[in-house]
C-alpha cells in the first residue's frame, strides 16, 4: 500500500511539472500539492527572482508602471463622465424625438381633415381637387 502512494505521488509531481495548471491531489494526506514554475524558471527561487525584476521594472516587461496606471485611471474616469453626459444629452434628445413624432402625427390628422373637407366642398361645387402629397416615410 505504500509502494502505491509513493507511485501515485511520484505521477503527480512528474504531472505537475509538465501542466502549467496546478495539481489537485485526491486526498491531501496522501499526496504532496504542486504547483507548476513559471516558463524559464528552474525553481521557485528563479521565478521569485524574476518576479521581482519585472517589478523593479516593469516597462522593460511589458508591465505598466505606476504613472501609466494613473494617467488610464484619470482616463477611464474622464471618459465615464463624458459617457454619462452624452446618455444624457441621448435621452434628452429622445424625448425631443418622441415629442416632434407626435407633433408630426397631429399634423398628419389635420391635414387628412382638411383635404377631407376640401374634396367635400369640391365634390359640392361639381369640380375636383388635385393633391401633391410628400413622402413623409422618412
Amino acid at each position: 500500500m505504500s509502494s502505491d502512494a509513493a507511485e501515485s505521488s511520484t505521477d503527480a509531481e512528474q504531472g505537475g511539472s509538465q501542466d502549467s495548471e496546478t495539481v489537485v491531489p485526491e486526498s491531501a494526506s496522501s499526496q504532496p500539492l504542486t504547483i507548476a514554475l513559471p516558463e524559464g524558471s528552474q525553481s521557485v527561487s528563479d521565478a521569485i527572482l524574476a518576479h521581482r525584476e519585472m517589478l523593479r521594472t516593469p516597462e522593460e516587461h511589458g508591465l505598466a508602471t505606476d504613472q501609466e496606471i494613473t494617467h488610464l485611471s484619470e482616463a477611464i474616469e474622464g471618459l465615464s463622465e463624458d459617457l454619462t453626459e452624452v446618455n444624457q444629452q441621448y435621452d434628452g434628445a429622445q424625448a425631443d424625438v418622441a415629442e416632434l413624432q407626435e407633433v408630426i402625427r397631429q399634423q398628419q390628422r389635420q391635414i387628412d381633415e382638411l383635404r377631407s373637407t376640401v374634396t367635400s366642398l369640391a365634390e359640392i361645387l361639381g369640380t375636383g381637387a388635385e393633391w401633391e402629397a410628400f413622402d413623409t416615410d422618412q
